[in-house]
Parts: C-alpha cells; structure tokens; sequence
C-alpha cells in the first residue's frame, strides 16, 4: 500500500501542536509555578499561526491551551 510522506507543514504543526499540549499539561498536571511567560508565548504561537495560516486544528489546540491556563 502507497502511502504519500508527510508534508513538511505537516509535521511541523503536528509538533507546534504537541508541543503546546505537552508544555499545558505539564503545567497543570504538576501544578507547577507559571508565569505569564507561558501565556504570553502562546498568544505568540496563536498569531504566528493565523499569519502562516495554519491549520484550524492547530489553532484549536493553541486556544484551547490558553483556555486551560485561565486566558
């Protein structure tokens, strides 16, 4: 079975992505100190996606992220 490779797009949104949800759970899982460093990173990470238009799953992960965190 043929299976097309990934696009280099792909792959980097899949790793935006897990890397958002990887660094939100961390935080709310071991209740860890955070400052507003990490919001103010995911504020970053949510506009440079709409300017690259990345994807809405993408984007979803980063609100969502915000959401958990209280922004």
């Amino acid at each position: 079975m043929d299976t097309e490779p990934e696009k280099v797009d792909d792959i980097f949104e899949k790793l935006l992505r897990q890397a958002v949800t990887k660094t939100v759970t961390s935080v709310l899982d071991e209740d860890l100190y955070w400052d507003e460093d990490i919001i103010t990173r995911l504020m970053n990470y949510e506009r440079r996606a709409r300017q690259e238009e990345l994807s809405s799953q993408t984007l979803q992960v980063i609100q969502s992220g915000k959401r958990l965190l209280g922004k």
